[in-house]
């Protein structure tokens, strides 16, 4: 009978042990994503805002005989 619950108390700490790791593995992967993709947007955000200060800006003007 002891048996059967020492080996019974290593199988359900195995796994317990394995899923929780696998729940920090995947969430450590999902915050790896969410990064990437923030970066992502950031530089997007970034080059449009360069873009419409460009843009904003007045052209020169040449002078007339030139």
């Amino acid at each position: 009978m002891e048996e059967k619950i020492e080996r019974y108390l290593k199988h359900h700490s195995l796994t317990l042990t394995i899923t929780i790791f696998m729940a920090i593995v995947i969430l450590a992967a999902g915050e790896y994503v969410l990064f990437r993709k923030i970066m992502t947007i950031n530089k997007m955000v970034s080059e449009g805002l360069i873009q419409i200060k460009e843009a904003n800006q007045p052209k020169p003007t040449l002078p007339y005989g030139k």
